[in-house]
């Protein structure tokens, strides 16, 4: 794979949509870059690995996992096609991925060597600010997703994705589409904690669910919540 067949994948990134077609080739021609794909569940980068590289997704996706001593796996994050990962650590004095990286579906990942990010900075100004401001961004929503599971109750995070999903799919009976372990792993908890508490809510009238669904019987309570 060459950087020619991914012209329109890095003009949707923000590292490099204020290039056109030539500059991006040119810029490339001075650049130490791979090409990777990976399958579903594939390890990209392991827990403790050195980050030598800035990742882009050009296709697919990919999930930040936590292992625990008991074998258990948290869903921490989840980054999509032209995002990037590994920004925030590859000039760190702790340039190790706390965290494993893993191929959510198939997967096409751009991985820039960390000289090649110094010399684009150098001499990019426009990637070099953009750079800048991903960095802090994720900074923010880093600080934000932590006061989240910090703060929440597995009730509020449950009924937080039901009134989620309900904005999305217009109905009081929502699709979930994921197995517990998976709904558990995407709001922070523990699959039999979540098991544990749907059914206090399904005794206490307040949804119905099945293998597939959840339906929300009384959506007042559940807004109030999240206030």
């Amino acid at each position: 794979m060459i950087i020619q067949d991914f012209i329109k994948e890095l003009k949707n990134s923000d590292l490099f949509k204020e290039y056109d077609d030539k500059s991006i080739i040119e810029i490339f021609k001075g650049l130490n870059y791979k090409i990777a794909e990976y399958e579903d569940e594939d390890v990209i980068f392991l827990e403790n690995e050195e980050c030598r590289n800035l990742s882009l997704i050009l296709k697919g996706g990919v999930r930040i996992q936590k292992i625990d001593s008991l074998g258990r796996v948290l869903t921490v994050a989840e980054f999509y096609a032209f995002d990037i990962f590994g920004e925030n650590l590859i000039f760190g004095s702790r340039d190790k991925y706390p965290m494993t990286v893993v191929s959510n579906g198939s997967s096409i990942i751009l991985h820039i060597d960390k000289q090649s990010v110094i010399k684009l900075c150098l001499e990019n100004q426009k990637f070099h600010l953009e750079f800048l401001k991903t960095i802090s961004n994720k900074a923010i929503v880093l600080s934000t997703k932590l006061k989240e599971v910090t703060l929440k109750t597995i009730r509020q995070r449950i009924c937080e994705y039901l009134l989620w999903q309900y904005s999305i799919q217009k109905s009081n009976t929502i699709f979930i589409g994921m197995s517990k372990k998976e709904w558990a792993d995407k709001i922070g908890v523990q699959r039999p904690s979540l098991s544990r508490e749907l059914i206090k809510m399904k005794e206490e009238n307040l949804i119905d669910y099945d293998k597939d669904t959840v339906t929300i019987k009384n959506i007042d309570e559940i807004e109030n919540y999240i206030i």
